[in-house]
């Protein structure tokens, strides 16, 4: 469906302007448990799959880096907040985040 994509590319966009500023993002998730939360990000970095765009984000409500797809995220709205950076490279998520799977 085009709107699936459509809301997708306005996300991209957002949220690549959002990691480019370190500012802050509040999403509205739709888990996989089929749990619907609100979340405090600070996004790190977008990532595509063959299937999904997914978020590599700092859930600040759980306090550690967790990826987030695209098409799960119900709502999503810049926050006027910066966030300091993270000392790690994309790689180095990578190599961390493998290790604990």
């Amino acid at each position: 469906n085009n709107f699936g994509r459509q809301t997708t590319s306005e996300f991209l966009m957002k949220i690549q302007l959002a990691i480019t500023n370190f500012k802050l993002i509040e999403i509205k998730y739709h888990s996989l448990q089929d749990i619907l939360t609100n979340r405090l990000v600070e996004p790190f970095a977008l990532y595509s799959t063959h299937e999904n765009w997914l978020l590599i984000a700092f859930c600040q409500l759980r306090n550690e880096f967790r990826v987030f797809r695209l098409d799960r995220i119900q709502k999503l709205s810049t926050q006027n907040k910066h966030f300091e950076p993270h000392d790690l490279t994309l790689q180095e998520f990578f190599d961390r985040y493998s290790k604990n799977s």
